[in-house]
């Protein structure tokens, strides 16, 4: 055996065990997100607080990028050699969910704006705010380290998608105690029009260049 071989033996055994971690992070993503996704757009929606709606909203959009990396990482697992043109379709359907996520926020906060609605809140908004936070925050570290060292901007914008749910449960915590403290109803959508531009940034990055 050459060293040039045993050199390229050394590196598919190295990819191969970032494709394994990459797919353990994205996995934990859709099960989490599944879970936690559900109960904040529905507890947000029956308490009109648009922070907990928007993490639960960038949780679901979390989960169909994760899901599409599971197929991405799973393709290039089976064929390396082919998974450029994977990365690609996953980099797209990534930086759509984020623009989607930009947009809903942006139509959802505006009409909160309008109609003057105040934000209410439970101890299910809270704790789904205060678990978002917690598990969000280290995943989306986990996934834009991995996917810097990967190359994989898929990854990354994943990443972000997470972060996004992350940033949102602390924004949603912050808005909804300057409400109750001081009566700021408007906070809670201001803060969901901060991650709308944040989500329609990233998706722009996101998108694969030609």
């Amino acid at each position: 055996m050459t060293d040039e071989t045993v050199s390229a033996t050394g590196a598919d055994q190295a990819r191969l065990a970032l494709v394994t971690a990459a797919l353990r992070l994205v996995t934990t993503s859709v099960v989490f997100g599944l879970l936690s996704g559900a109960v904040s757009v529905t507890t947000g929606l029956q308490h009109h607080s648009l922070g907990v709606f928007a993490i639960g909203l960038g949780v679901l959009a979390d989960v169909t990028g994760s899901a599409v990396l599971i197929w991405r990482f799973r393709a290039e697992r089976r064929q390396p050699r082919q998974s450029g043109a994977a990365e690609t379709r996953a980099a797209v359907i990534v930086s759509i969910a984020l623009a989607i996520v930009s947009i809903v926020l942006v139509i959802e906060s505006a009409a909160a704006l309008a109609a003057g609605s105040r934000p209410g809140a439970s101890s299910v908004t809270i704790a789904a705010a205060g678990v978002s936070l917690v598990v969000l925050t280290p995943l989306a570290y986990a996934k834009h380290r991995l996917g810097c060292r990967m190359g994989s901007r898929a990854l990354q914008g994943d990443a972000a998608l997470s972060g996004i749910g992350a940033a949102t449960s602390l924004f949603a915590l912050a808005a909804l105690a300057s409400y109750h403290a001081l009566g700021w109803w408007w906070a809670d959508r201001v803060a969901a029009l901060i991650v709308a531009a944040v989500a329609a940034a990233q998706a722009w990055r996101t998108a694969p260049r030609h």
